[in-house]
């Protein structure tokens, strides 16, 4: 996700779109994106977050799928 306080362009235009189709009510929007991998441990894990973000502008945060 990107850090508040980074201007989420495509955050804005989608709150803009939502407005003009009649939900006044949406007051922001941020984009993100979430990636799905296989890791063996949390360290591995936490490489590979960090390898895929741009840390100055982007957070990661890590969870588990259980199947």
């Amino acid at each position: 996700m990107i850090h508040r306080g980074i201007l989420d362009n495509a955050g804005m235009a989608v709150t803009k779109a939502l407005h003009n189709l009649g939900y006044p009510e949406v007051n922001d929007v941020r984009i993100g994106k979430t990636l799905i991998f296989d890791a063996q441990s949390l360290d591995e894990a936490t490489q590979i977050s960090k390898s895929q973000t741009n840390e100055i502008m982007e957070y990661f945060e890590i969870g588990e799928l259980n199947e």
